[in-house]
This record gives structure tokens, C-alpha cells and sequence, in this order.
């Protein structure tokens, strides 16, 4: 890295330590404020996040094993399906993504686009299935890797914040040994919440859910009458899935439609409600409560 590189990563780091709705990653920034203005230890802060039950985002990486990415400090490994977990990563505050590379490695990615405070990225990095971790501080500025692309067993590449190039790392060393592959083009935030031929309009108020057939035409299949508010919609073969907020503001919305008609609706306590599709094909929601796993007809809780 160059001297004048060098200088002014040192100046950041000593400064600043540290369709669907994008992450919010505010909800981090007011976790971290609060525990600054109570003045608590780093032990105390691990108290604080062992009442908080509210999981981010979700990584299947077999049948088996199963990685939560906690609201609040570290993950959570589950290595026989989710029915028992393990707390990982203490000394980390939030992982924003994470994944599992195809030579066993893991990496997680902890990031800020700041608004009235200093963006900063740091990477983490976990050769023993995640009890311990290095880390990597990169300067924004100059390199900002914001989202994990690669999925769980590929090559590990990431999303360059700002001008939304894909990067694969080509060598050992995450700081400097990243080629460009790939342009991705913008995304329209506006746009649809789309998979396949089947589509909810953020336009629509009432949540409907469209068809456009082959002939073009385009029919209206069904209200979302329970959700203020749907985020995510996913399918397997003839069956879709759908996810959003209650109207009351408080909780989470998930639907499960079959052959185009619905058959079944969950009201879901809490918020911030996550739906992910895995590579495996199973359907996960996450969200302030915890983490569940839809199998058999059925939302299971697994955390």
C-alpha cells in the first residue's frame, strides 16, 4: 500500500473505530450509540445482546449447518438442522454479510455508508469455521466492499459501493488482491417486486399479486388484505412465497401461495422481516423474534 494510502487509512481508523427494502443499517448505528452513552463494558455489551433475539440474515450451507447473522454481536452455528446453536464471534459487533468460499474459508463483512458519520468497511475473515476471526479495514474511499455477491462454496466476490462493480479475490490477501469480473447494472428501486412472470406493484397500495401470461395479457390473482406492505416474493415450481409488514407497523407478514391460489398466511411477531431463498430451495424468514424455517406446510421457529 502506498504511504499516502497508508496516512489517511490511519486518519479514518483513528477517527471513526468502528424488490425489498434495502438492510438498515441504522438500526446497527443506534444499537452501537446506545451502548456508548451508557458507558457499559465490552462484557456487559454481550449481556446486553443475549436478550436481543432479533436475527439479520441467514446462511444454509448444508443440510445441517446453518449460520444466523444475530442483530447484536457475533452469529449463531447450528450443525444439525437448527435444534441447537452455537454463539460465535463475540469480539465482533454485527456481521452484514457472510459467507463460505470454496476453500472452506469464511468471510464476514461489516459496513457503514455514512451519512453524518464516516462510512467505514471492515472485512472478517475465519479459517476455523468461525471461533476466531481477522481482521481487514478497508478506507471507503478508495475501495468499499459492500455486499458479499459470491454464494455460500464459490470463489468469494463482492460489490464495490458506488459504482456497482463485482471484485473476486484472486489471491490470499483481501486488501489488495481483488480483480474486477463483472459490471452489474443499476438497480430502479422503483421497480416491481418481481420473480419469473408473477409480480406485486409498489405502486398498488393493496398489495396485489399479477400474472403476465405468455399472450401478454395480465391478471390479477389475489389481495395481500393482511400486509401493509409486501417486500419479497420468491418461488419453487408452482409454489410462491411472499413477505412484508402488518399494517399495525409492529409485525411481519409471510404468505405461501400454491398453483396461483393462496393457502396459507402468517402474521409473524415482529419486525424487520428478512425472506431468503437458499440454494438448497428452502424458504427462511428472519426478523426481530428470531429465525424460521418453512417445511411440511408450515413456519417452524428454529431460533
Amino acid at each position: 500500500m502506498k504511504p499516502y494510502y497508508l496516512s489517511i487509512l490511519l486518519i479514518i481508523i483513528c477517527s471513526c473505530r468502528k424488490n425489498s427494502p434495502p438492510k438498515d443499517n441504522s438500526n446497527k448505528k443506534n444499537y452501537q450509540a446506545g451502548l456508548r452513552l451508557k458507558h457499559i463494558t465490552w462484557e456487559q455489551e454481550l449481556k446486553e445482546a443475549e436478550k436481543d433475539h432479533e436475527i439479520y440474515d441467514i446462511v444454509e450451507l448444508s443440510k445441517d449447518t446453518i449460520i444466523l447473522l444475530r442483530h447484536s454481536i457475533g452469529i449463531e452455528l447450528s450443525t444439525n438442522g437448527g435444534k441447537t446453536w452455537q454463539w460465535l464471534g463475540k469480539k465482533i459487533f454485527r456481521l452484514d454479510d457472510l459467507t463460505v468460499d470454496n476453500k472452506g474459508i469464511w468471510w464476514g463483512l461489516e459496513r457503514w455508508k455514512g451519512i453524518h458519520e464516516p462510512s467505514y468497511c471492515i472485512m472478517d475473515r475465519s479459517f476455523d469455521r468461525g471461533k476466531t476471526w481477522d481482521r481487514f479495514i478497508f478506507h471507503p474511499l478508495l475501495f468499499f466492499p459492500y455486499h458479499i455477491y459470491s454464494k455460500p462454496h464459490e470463489q468469494l466476490a463482492i460489490t464495490n459501493f458506488g459504482d456497482n462493480k463485482v471484485f473476486s479475490l484472486s489471491g490470499s490477501d483481501p486488501q489488495h488482491n481483488w480483480r474486477c469480473i463483472k459490471q452489474l447494472p443499476e438497480k430502479d428501486l422503483l421497480a416491481e417486486i418481481s420473480i419469473e412472470n408473477y409480480f406485486v406493484s409498489r405502486d398498488n397500495d393493496n398489495n396485489k399479486l399479477y400474472v403476465k401470461r405468455k399472450s401478454g395479457k395480465v391478471d390479477t390473482l389475489m389481495s395481500f388484505t393482511n400486509a401493509y406492505n409486501i417486500y419479497y416474493i420468491e418461488k419453487t415450481k408452482n409454489k410462491i412465497y411472499v413477505a412484508g409488514t402488518t399494517p399495525d407497523g409492529i409485525n411481519s407478514y409471510f404468505g405461501y401461495i400454491v398453483n396461483e391460489h393462496m393457502l396459507k398466511n402468517w402474521i409473524v411477531p415482529g419486525g424487520d422481516v428478512n425472506m431468503i431463498k437458499t440454494q438448497m430451495g428452502h424458504i427462511f424468514l428472519t426478523c426481530a423474534t428470531g429465525a424460521y424455517l418453512f417445511k411440511n406446510n408450515q413456519l417452524i421457529q428454529i431460533f
